[in-house]
């Protein structure tokens, strides 16, 4: 290699591309607004700061436009990195790289948790780029900047440096995010965030965030920011003391220009001061992982502090406080009883959730969930044959010829032995599904929100976001208006949202808007999912009949949970 680190560079970020429609990407909401995307991404433009400041940089993110080939070319080397449904368009760029002998690094959530599948990068980083990257810089300068790096220890996130948002074309996303804390004290069991970032909170400054808001503003935004931590509650001492205090002085000097969405734990909830300090920082919706209304199934996936008040009551009390709730669901899960898909909608709707991610269980590397499943011999490949260790998961990930599912990857899952059938669980999917997402009762559980939402808002917009707001206004009343399955259920709301306030106001024309994109990704996942049924029936069938096989001298009782037959596993007791 003849370039060095401490020459001016030129470094291309490349953020691969999302392949299929995903719940999160809201594609027809960014049209409604004119926007390509949802957001920019956060991970690369932390790590053009972090690097060298005397390199030159360049953002390339392949979901608003295709790559270049005068990028390409003008780069001297390329930093990349993702998500796990990123993982074809990096593989890809990855493949483009090494072919024409461009230098690349790799690093970010998927090529941490997975290293084995990045092993053709000329570079990885396995860990967070604060403390990695600074150990790869110093072992180039000694000429060795080939190889695998991993951290040593997690970062102290304070030394983390404002994001380059200067590198990103604004108009091409619909909000920015930024990131206060990382990690989370929970101990779920099927999560990998806690393997990848640690179950103690890190948090940044009140300063710090005030400085990165700084620089959003600067650059001319204004809107929504979301504040994409692990569990923005994780450490409430930090968030109660320090940054919320911060941000209300920031907002009120700098005459509200932005409101925020965050995730939380449903614990939120327990604390009225805290959700009293939410309310005037200008937080208006919270995403909820409530995965099940099944307590079984919550004990058995370690997620009890989900269960230690009703649901129903606690996401009632956030509306109180003029926050909208956001929730995430799963099925599949161990200890899950038959009928749990009709519990599963009543809970959506006697909540008034309008953004619900509903998605199947999925085995991820380096978690509990699927330590437990090799343990128990329940872990399966793409092709449905038993895995035996963490290395074939990767092996299996590698081989060619296997048909991986090009769906979203809530839809993508069970990749072990179900105690339910597939088919069933796949079946309730479809259901909860098809019917939270059904016009009229998507509007009517709106219209009830909009009763029951109790709003005030500080916020100003400057004219970046006025503009958009009523492009999108425009083109969503004419999408609603002409299409007849929703024309009087929009007019409708849009009457009763008008007495709401402008906070109120905004969140349910958002909410109205954002069924435009669940309506196009709810039928191409369904019919995908519809079209994989026969498949998963049929490989249950085999494994049953593998099962009828094996005589009852070799089954084996472990830890009274279930039943081992051979190859195969016999759930008999949920009480784990």
């Amino acid at each position: 290699m003849t370039i060095v680190p401490d020459k001016a560079l030129r470094c291309l970020l490349i953020n691969p591309e999302f392949r299929t429609e995903s719940f999160w990407s809201f594609t027809a909401a960014c049209e409604l607004k004119g926007a390509k995307t949802i957001s920019p991404p956060l991970g690369l433009l932390t790590v053009a700061a972090i690097l060298p400041q005397q390199w030159e940089f360049r953002l390339a993110d392949l979901n608003v436009r295709p790559l270049s080939k005068a990028d390409w070319d003008w780069a001297d080397l390329i930093c990349t990195g993702g998500m796990l449904p990123q993982q074809p368009s990096l593989f890809e760029i990855i493949d483009q790289a090494v072919l024409e002998d461009k230098y690349i690094v790799v690093g970010g959530a998927d090529p941490s948790s997975e290293p084995q599948l990045y092993s053709k990068a000329h570079t990885l980083i396995v860990g967070e780029g604060e403390e990695v990257i600074p150990i790869w810089l110093d072992s180039w300068r000694e000429g060795k900047a080939h190889g695998v790096f991993r951290e040593r220890a997690k970062p102290d996130v304070t030394t983390s440096p404002t994001p380059r948002f200067d590198l990103i074309e604004l108009s091409a996303y619909l909000q920015i995010n930024i990131q206060y804390s990382r990690g989370c004290p929970f101990n779920c069991e099927f999560c990998d965030i806690i393997e990848l970032y640690g179950r103690r909170p890190r948090t940044k400054t009140s300063e710090q965030i005030c400085k990165e808001l700084d620089a959003l503003l600067a650059i001319g935004y204004s809107g929504e920011i979301f504040i994409v931590d692990d569990n923005f509650i994780g450490n409430k001492v930090n968030l109660t003391r320090h940054l919320l205090p911060g941000l209300i002085e920031w907002n009120r000097k700098n005459r509200y220009p932005f409101y925020y969405t965050t995730e939380a734990s449903l614990n939120l909830m327990d604390d009225e001061s805290l959700m009293t300090q939410l309310r005037e920082a200008e937080f208006r919706s919270v995403f909820f992982g409530i995965e099940t209304p099944d307590a079984d199934a919550l004990r058995i996936t370690q997620k009890k502090q989900n269960s230690h008040r009703p649901m129903l009551q606690r996401i009632h009390k956030l509306y109180d406080f003029g926050m909208v709730a956001y929730g995430g669901f799963i099925l599949g899960l161990d200890g899950e009883k038959d009928g749990v898909d009709e519990t599963m909608i009543e809970l959506i709707e006697d909540a008034c959730i309008n953004v619900a991610m509903v998605g199947l269980l999925v085995a991820l590397p380096n978690t509990q969930l699927t330590r437990r499943l090799l343990r128990e011999r329940r872990l399966l490949s793409l092709s449905g044959d038993l895995i035996e260790s963490e290395q074939e998961m990767f092996t299996s990930a590698e081989a060619g010829g296997v048909d991986k599912p090009q769906i979203d990857q809530t839809m993508a899952g069970l990749n072990f032995r179900t105690q339910r059938s597939r088919q069933r669980i796949l079946e309730d999917l479809v259901n909860v599904v098809s019917t939270v997402y059904e016009p009229k009762r998507y509007f009517d559980r709106l219209l009830r929100l909009s009763k029951r939402l109790k709003t005030s808002s500080r916020h100003r917009p400057r004219l970046f976001e006025i503009k958009r707001d009523l492009v999108a206004f425009m083109r969503l009343t004419w999408a609603m208006t002409k299409d007849g399955e929703t024309r009087y259920y929009y007019w409708r709301n849009l009457i009763a949202a008008m007495r709401m306030g402008p906070a109120g106001f905004s969140s349910i024309l958002n909410l109205m808007g954002a069924y435009v994109h669940f309506k196009r990704q709810v039928h191409y996942s369904l019919t995908e999912v519809t079209r994989q049924m026969p498949v998963f029936a049929a490989a249950d069938r085999r494994l049953a009949e593998l099962d009828r096989e094996v005589p009852s001298s070799e089954l084996v009782i472990l830890d009274n949970t279930c039943v081992q037959s051979g190859n195969s596993l016999i759930a008999v007791s949920s009480d784990i």
